[in-house]
């Protein structure tokens, strides 16, 4: 994914290219310009977008050794929960290397049921719905969908 940005005073190829994590070459080939070029305050050059901090999810990457299950107990999840939320089913196999998603800490997570509802949820976070609304932009309660709520 790639973003637009506007040069400031000073810039350089070679300290925007910095900025995000790249070469000046590779940042002049993604924009078709020749390196040397001079950058001039207010012009925009195309740069790869910054992913952005996730509120609730923080990545993990598969260690030897690592199953599901035991990811889940040093995180103190539900197995099935962890499979659902990284899209995974129970034979799937994990490989170190891999990256998962864990919820941060004070993070619940709800995957939805065709059969869900509104009761449900209140149950399960032990909020009202104003406060699971607050944090979740679109609920539908349609099956797999994903629902969060931050302590």
């Amino acid at each position: 994914m790639y973003s637009i940005y506007q040069v400031q005073n000073g810039e350089t190829l070679a300290s925007i290219a910095n900025k995000f994590g790249m070469t000046a070459n590779d940042l002049a080939s993604l924009n078709g310009i020749m390196m040397g070029t001079v950058l001039n305050k207010g012009d925009y050059i195309i740069v790869p977008k910054m992913e952005s901090e996730n509120l609730y999810f923080d990545k993990y990457m598969i260690q030897k050794g690592d199953t599901i299950y035991s990811i889940a107990q040093r995180y103190e999840i539900s197995p099935s929960h962890l499979l659902r939320l990284n899209g995974l089913n129970t034979g799937d196999i994990i490989y170190p290397g891999e990256m998962i998603f864990i919820p941060k800490e004070g993070v619940s997570f709800y995957i939805t049921s065709n059969d869900d509802t509104l009761n449900d949820l209140i149950s399960f976070f032990g909020v009202n719905v104003s406060d699971i609304a607050n944090q979740n932009r679109t609920i539908y309660l349609a099956n797999d969908q994903l629902i969060v709520y931050r302590k």
